[in-house]
C-alpha cells in the first residue's frame, strides 16, 4: 500500500514527497494515486485523488478494511466444513451419526453450494425412490449447516436453502409388524443363542424405547424393587423415568443373570454397542424375511398401544418420551376402537 505524486504530463507515478516528476521535470502537487494489493487474489486497485490530504484518507480507509477483510467492499471469504458442524453435533446431538451418514451419501459428492445444487440433490433424492420425510431430513440437515456456519461466522451470505419449501407428506406411521411377525420374531429372540443381542431388541418390542436409549442403559438406571428404568439424556435432551411392565421386567431380569458390567444391554465383549447390535438386527431380519428398521420397533410398540383403545394419546405422548403432541399423533390413525368408543357415548346421552 503506497501514496504516489501523479505526473500530470507523463503519468509517472513519483515518490509521494517528489515537487518533481523524475521523468520530464513537469511540477508535481495536483494529482495523486493510492495503489494497494489484494493478498488473496494479488490484484491491485488503485484511486487518482486530487490533493495529498484527501490521499491520506482513502489510504487509511483501505488500512481499516484490510484489517476487517473487507478490502474494498469485498465480502467475506465464505466457507463450509461439515467437519466443523460435526464437532459441536457431537457435543449436542444424539443423533449426530445420522447427520454424518446423510451428508456422506446424499449431500457431499453433490454441489450443495447453490440453490440450484441444493435442489438438483432433493431431486436425485426422490429420482432414487426415497420417501419424502427422508427428501425432507437432507434438506433440514443442509439449512442447519449452513445456519451454524453463519452463526459462527464462517458463512456470510444467505442461506441458500431460504425458500426451498419442504415435501408435503402424510407422516402417519404404518410400516409396523403385523400380530404374526410380532409372534414370530419374539419366539425366534427367545430361543436365540445371541442371548445379549437377543435381550436388547426384545426390551425395545415390550418397551419401545429407542436404540440409543437401550444400549446407554446402565443398571444404576433400573429399580427392580419399584419396577422402573431411567433414560438418562434422550433424543430430546430430557431424562426421564417409565415403568417396567411384566414383560419387560423378565428381560431385565435375564439380562441381571448374565450381568458382567455396569450396562444393562452390553455387546458380547462386555462394551458398549456400537454397530454389533445393527449388524446382529440386519442378520435376524434376513432370517425371518421381516422388512423393517430397529426403529420400527418403537413404532410397532406406539401402533399397538394406539390401536388398542387402552391408551389414550397423552398418555402414549408420556410413555414415548414425546415433547411434541404432534408426534405421537402420527398414530392417532390407529385407534379405531377407542374413537368408535368414544362415539357410542352419544347412544347412552340420547
Amino acid at each position: 500500500m503506497a501514496i504516489y505524486a501523479r505526473c500530470t504530463n507523463c503519468r509517472k507515478d513519483n515518490p509521494f514527497t517528489s515537487k518533481k516528476c523524475t521523468k520530464c521535470g513537469n511540477k508535481l502537487g495536483s494529482k495523486f494515486q493510492v495503489r494497494v494489493r489484494d493478498s488473496q487474489s494479488g490484484k491491485w486497485f488503485t484511486k487518482i485523488t486530487p490533493s495529498a490530504s484527501l490521499a491520506k484518507q482513502i489510504e487509511a480507509k483501505f488500512k481499516v478494511q484490510l484489517i476487517e477483510g473487507e478490502l474494498l467492499n469485498k465480502k467475506k471469504k465464505s466457507h463450509i466444513r461439515f467437519s466443523l458442524y460435526l464437532e459441536q453435533a457431537k457435543l449436542q446431538k444424539r443423533s449426530w451419526r445420522d447427520d454424518q451418514n446423510r451428508w456422506k451419501n446424499h449431500i457431499a459428492p453433490n454441489d450443495f453450494k447453490t440453490r440450484q445444487g441444493i435442489k438438483k440433490i432433493l431431486n436425485n433424492a426422490k429420482a432414487k425412490g426415497l420417501q419424502p420425510a427422508t427428501i425432507n431430513h437432507i434438506l433440514k440437515l443442509i439449512r442447519r449447516v449452513y445456519n451454524w456456519h453463519i452463526q459462527e461466522g464462517y458463512w456470510h451470505q444467505e442461506n441458500p436453502c431460504k425458500g426451498i419449501p419442504l415435501l408435503k407428506h402424510d407422516n402417519r406411521v404404518n410400516n409396523i409388524l403385523s400380530h404374526g411377525e410380532i409372534d414370530r420374531l419374539v419366539s425366534y429372540l427367545q430361543k436365540w443363542n445371541n442371548r445379549r443381542a437377543a435381550l436388547a431388541i426384545l426390551f425395545a418390542i415390550y418397551t419401545g424405547r429407542r436404540k440409543g436409549e437401550i444400549i446407554d442403559l446402565k443398571w444404576n438406571n433400573i429399580d427392580l424393587e419399584r419396577k422402573t428404568y431411567t433414560c438418562e439424556q434422550t433424543k430430546n435432551g430430557s431424562t426421564l423415568s417409565f415403568p417396567l411392565n411384566a414383560k419387560a421386567l423378565a428381560v431385565t431380569l435375564e439380562a441381571e443373570s448374565i450381568r458382567i458390567n455396569n450396562i444393562v444391554f452390553p455387546s458380547s465383549t462386555g462394551h458398549k454397542y456400537s454397530a454389533g447390535l445393527s449388524l446382529a438386527w440386519g442378520r435376524l431380519r434376513k432370517r425371518l424375511g421381516i422388512n423393517i428398521r430397529f426403529h420400527d420397533l418403537r413404532h410397532t410398540y406406539a401402533s399397538l398401544l394406539a390401536s388398542s383403545g387402552k391408551v389414550d394419546i397423552y398418555t402414549l405422548k408420556t410413555l414415548l418420551g414425546h415433547k411434541d403432541i404432534k408426534l405421537t399423533e402420527r398414530y392417532s390413525h390407529l385407534s379405531d376402537t377407542r374413537l368408535r368408543q368414544s362415539t357410542e357415548v352419544i347412544d347412552s346421552l340420547l
